[in-house]
């Protein structure tokens, strides 16, 4: 009884400290009193954790701030020049990685351009070599904290497990595991939009909204739902494949990768674009340049096709918001938006018309959002812990 005693009393002060540091992260700078008000901890539990954290180089204190009256607050922060994370990016054409430290200063980069993937094992020697690299680089092993993995596929990010990777279609890659095993370091690993998502919802142009969608036109085409604050991943994690819409019909209903027919992926991302009409992304825009009348007609069907299935997917998922982020939006935003916002008047409900379609200016480091997740599963508190 006496073991089962101290075994709670540890789980509760471990949990008590975890969600100071959540705090401290995720609204520092934050005093020990505003953080004793915001978990209902003593002030004298909140001060000793604090303690803890300091000695512990997580936390860092600021200069002491003007008060109305007593002593002044001390600012206490993350300590982000003392921890480190690897972010690495697989993508269809490269693997990109970065070691960072938490105020997001680069201390290492490595970047290797991919023909093809030739097997799973030739995707992981190259995931390695990017890892062996980056960790040549590491002023102190006990300062890194975790690697962050932003998969372009699909991934049971619960078990660490890539379901499609980039040019391998289906396979089960326990990545986590693999990883885990080779380097013993923590691997955190995620779909990129679903990273793009949970960042720009927690400091970002999302910050504020509980239901919305972010869709991503680029080398293919991935979402990521957001509801109730809540990343929705689906019963098989294809939730937010916007990519597989079925947008075009007839003859320009082109085979898609995944079987089917007609995908939205197969005109409107670039690599559907180069694959369906022997051009490049680059030499489609210089066309448009050029003001040719195959090209426009082009941008057309496509701008329609995204059009109808943003509009769909408003009307079924009712988002307060819509971020549209890649390099296919980028090159189409001056009409593509404005055709988006037009369409919120006619073709969806008026119960959803007060939906808000937001673009990114430009695309962020992927390799920083996949340390940033490593950061969030550091700070986070457990959600099963939440009820004690």
């Amino acid at each position: 009884m006496q073991i089962e005693k101290f075994g709670s009393h540890q789980l509760l002060k471990s949990i008590n400290q975890q969600k100071v540091v959540h705090l401290i992260f995720t609204e520092g700078p934050i005093s020990r009193v505003e953080l004793a008000e915001k978990t209902g901890l003593t002030q004298q539990t909140v001060t000793n954790i604090v303690n803890r954290l300091l000695e512990e180089k997580l936390v860092q204190e600021g200069e002491p701030v003007s008060s109305t009256g007593g002593r002044k607050p001390v600012p206490l922060t993350i300590k982000g020049s003392h921890l480190h994370g690897i972010g690495i990016v697989v993508a269809g054409k490269y693997v990109r990685g970065s070691l960072l430290d938490f105020s997001f200063n680069r201390l290492g980069s490595f970047e290797r351009e991919v023909v093809k993937y030739e097997s799973e094992q030739h995707l992981l020697d190259i995931i390695c070599a990017c890892m062996d690299d980056l960790l040549q680089h590491v002023p102190d092993r006990s300062t890194l904290k975790g690697v962050g993995l932003s998969v372009q596929g699909l991934v049971d990010s619960r078990h660490g497990v890539v379901l499609r990777s980039p040019g391998l279609r289906w396979v089960r890659i326990p990545m986590k595991e693999l990883l885990e095993d080779k380097y013993g370091i923590p691997i955190f690993i995620e779909n990129d939009v679903n990273l793009l998502s949970l960042k720009e919802n927690v400091n970002g142009v999302l910050s504020g909204s509980r239901d919305n969608l972010t869709i991503k036109f680029d080398y293919g085409i991935g979402g990521a739902i957001i509801s109730d604050n809540k990343l929705v991943a689906g019963a098989s994690f294809v939730a937010g494949e916007v990519g597989h819409y079925k947008a075009f019909f007839g003859p320009d209903a082109h085979r898609c990768f995944c079987g089917g027919t007609g995908c939205l992926t197969t005109l409107a991302s670039i690599s559907g674009l180069q694959g369906n009409t022997g051009q490049t992304f680059e030499e489609f825009r210089q066309k448009l340049r050029e003001g040719r009348p195959e090209s426009l007609e082009l941008r057309e069907q496509i701008m329609t096709a995204i059009g109808v299935t943003v509009a769909n997917l408003i009307t079924i998922l009712n988002p307060d918001q819509v971020l549209l982020t890649g390099r296919i939006t980028e090159a189409f935003s001056d009409q593509l938006l404005p055709r988006l916002r037009d369409l919120l008047k006619t073709d969806i409900p008026e119960t959803c018309r007060n939906v808000e379609i937001r673009q990114l200016a430009s695309s962020p480091d992927e390799t920083a959002l996949a340390v940033g997740f490593v950061m969030k599963n550091l700070f986070d508190v457990p959600v099963d812990s939440l009820s004690l």
